[in-house]
């Protein structure tokens, strides 16, 4: 068993580390003979963290922050590098980032928590409370809910209305401008993933209770759960002295540089505008794994799981994982079939920053990663630690 164990993590080492970009090799930790008892989280928690910590420094990243939560405890949190280049500014565990599309996930777990106080329904109609909400199909519009939003099958093609929010312009616009969208499908039959549509979630929950979105987090989610540096503004980011800033790679250098936190998509922050550090996604994580009930409830934490639509058949990276089988968007959560139970997953890629969260709820142990730069590391850093947990679980039974 010690000896099948060492060829296996080396296998992992080598097999799951590969990608186009940038450029970079994984390099296979010395084995040395397991001589201790594989009877406790601390031996996957080694192994684990010599994964990551060789594979970052391999990857040249500047900065990261990982995250692992066990039923209600915090068994790992760690920053790893710098929040800029050519500084020692190290990042630790309250530095912010931007989480990207984890702000998907999160807005879900808000509207949970607004259908708990009967304050919004899941099959409620967009127009019921965006009177302006509007599509070329207007029966199509009329027939649109929250549902659809929240799970990307509101038959709307592929990233409708980007350009908008790349222009900057306010969500109110960007939601002026869907009456001149068309469709390619009829409403809960096909999957295309969304941010301008999913975030006029933002503007049906502030309607419904008379409070802005970025309130609605505060009090609702950040406050209760301890998540004392989230956020959902350009404004708090860029006035926070503990950022982990964003780097882009030159594929020509080979080089990370520094580039600009930029404004993108917090005016559809719903989607992919809220910022946190990785002590946040811990508290966060104890929600997901359903320890605060008083935030979200059981049953409505087991909504916005619930597969919708099938993604099997899209080209979706997740598909593209050893051991998952078939592959599902809920509602603001992918859901996979992987080796005989059911995992809860989200990536996410802004300016630059690429995130990564994991719940297993069979296990009750969840993962969040953080990167402030595009790097190879981040594709099989969720994979490899499904891997490395099963093989741990499969090795203490026997």
């Amino acid at each position: 068993m010690k000896y099948l164990f060492r060829i296996y993590i080396s296998c992992l080492l080598v097999g799951c580390t590969t990608s186009k970009t940038p450029e970079k090799k994984a390099v296979v930790l010395s084995k040395k003979p397991v001589e201790e008892a594989i009877d406790s989280l601390s031996f996957f928690l080694e192994h684990y963290d010599k994964f990551f910590r060789t594979n970052f420094q391999i990857s040249e990243c500047p900065g990261a922050a990982i995250v692992i939560v066990k039923d209600s405890t915090v068994i790992y949190k760690k920053g790893f590098g710098v929040k800029k280049i050519h500084t020692q500014d190290s990042v630790d565990t309250n530095t912010v980032f931007r989480i990207a599309s984890l702000s998907k996930g999160v807005t879900a777990v808000l509207a949970g928590n607004l259908v708990d106080h009967k304050e919004l329904n899941w099959d409620q109609q967009i127009k019921e409370s965006v009177y302006n909400f509007d599509l070329r199909d207007k029966a199509q519009a009329d027939r649109l809910t929250v549902n659809h939003l929240l799970s990307h099958t509101s038959g709307l093609y592929k990233y409708t209305n980007s350009r908008l929010i790349h222009k900057g312009l306010p969500l109110t616009t960007i939601i002026a401008g869907f009456k001149k969208s068309g469709v390619v499908a009829k409403e809960g039959t096909d999957y295309e993933y969304q941010n301008a549509a999913f975030s006029v979630i933002e503007k049906i929950m502030e309607n419904q209770t008379e409070t802005s979105f970025e309130t609605l987090l505060s009090e609702r989610l950040f406050i209760p759960a301890n998540m004392k540096n989230a956020s959902s503004s350009y404004h708090n980011i860029k006035n926070n002295t503990n950022v982990a800033l964003p780097h882009k790679w030159n594929h020509y250098s080979k080089k990370y540089s520094l580039t600009r936190l930029h404004k993108n998509y917090y005016n559809v922050a719903a989607a992919g505008g809220i910022n946190a550090s990785i002590s946040d996604m811990a508290e966060y994580l104890k929600v997901l794994l359903g320890n605060r009930p008083d935030i979200i409830s059981d049953s409505s934490l087991k909504d916005i799981f619930n597969p919708v639509i099938c993604t099997s058949n899209k080209a979706t990276y997740v598909n593209l994982w050893d051991g998952v089988t078939d592959s599902y968007y809920a509602k603001g959560w992918r859901v996979l079939d992987y080796r005989r139970r059911t995992i809860i997953y989200h990536g996410g890629n802004v300016n630059q920053y690429k995130t990564q969260l994991m719940i297993d709820p069979k296990n009750k142990i969840g993962i969040c990663v953080l990167f402030n730069g595009p790097n190879p590391f981040n594709g099989p850093v969720i994979p490899t630690f499904l891997s490395y947990y099963d093989f741990f679980v499969d090795a203490t039974k026997n």
